[in-house]
């Protein structure tokens, strides 16, 4: 069993609400006292189930994180890819908005969940919490680059990629968590969504 799978996975529509159930509480707990805050006995008070029946499908409080982590992973992925697929018919500063819109939303309705994941729980030198969010960018930008720009060899578009997706993603993660209220959120938005065009090769043509 890897550290990220569950210790029994929830078959029964029953189990399967608990897991859940637990996962809720979790991002509650974090939301309101942090990772450091966090405890499996928390949670499963929070959760209104037994300590041993937490302890059924997760064996410590890093592996509710990490679970949830991934649920929340999975809710931005389906979100971004259906934002990807309505912004495929629009031109593309419009279409690169509509998928930057769409991630800002997503991450500030789980703000409490990605600011402990950012602020307390310990990952070494991984900086990036949403690896697979950055990689479903990272396609859909590379189709946009090599449409825009058929003859750029290799090496370049990923280089432009590698810096563009970080600075993409920090930005709205900045956007999301952290953004001071003077500031205006869909200027923001806009100023991401030129840059990101510019860096990979397109102005943006008002």
């Amino acid at each position: 069993m890897t550290r990220e799978a569950l210790r029994s996975r929830p078959v029964q529509t029953r189990s399967q609400e608990m897991v859940s159930r637990i996962l809720d509480a979790t991002a509650q707990v974090l939301t309101t006292r942090g990772y450091d805050g966090l405890s499996t006995n928390r949670v499963a008070e929070q959760a209104a189930v037994s300590i041993g029946s937490l302890y059924r499908y997760f064996e410590d409080k890093e592996q509710l994180v990490e679970q949830l982590r991934r649920r929340v992973n999975d809710e931005l992925l389906a979100e971004l890819t259906e934002s990807m697929i309505r912004s495929s018919e629009l031109e593309p500063y419009a279409g690169t908005r509509t998928v930057l819109v769409t991630l800002v939303e997503g991450l500030e309705r789980h703000r409490g969940v990605m600011r402990a994941l950012i602020d307390g729980v310990p990952m070494g030198s991984q900086a990036n919490r949403l690896p697979e969010v950055e990689r479903q960018l990272s396609q859909f930008a590379r189709l946009g680059v090599a449409s825009r720009l058929p003859g750029l060899p290799r090496a370049e578009i990923e280089a432009r990629l590698y810096l563009a997706m970080g600075m993409t993603l920090n930005a709205c993660l900045r956007i999301a968590l952290e953004r001071p209220p003077d500031l205006d959120r869909e200027r923001l938005i806009d100023l991401v969504a030129s840059m990101l065009l510019a860096g990979l090769g397109h102005e943006r043509s008002d």
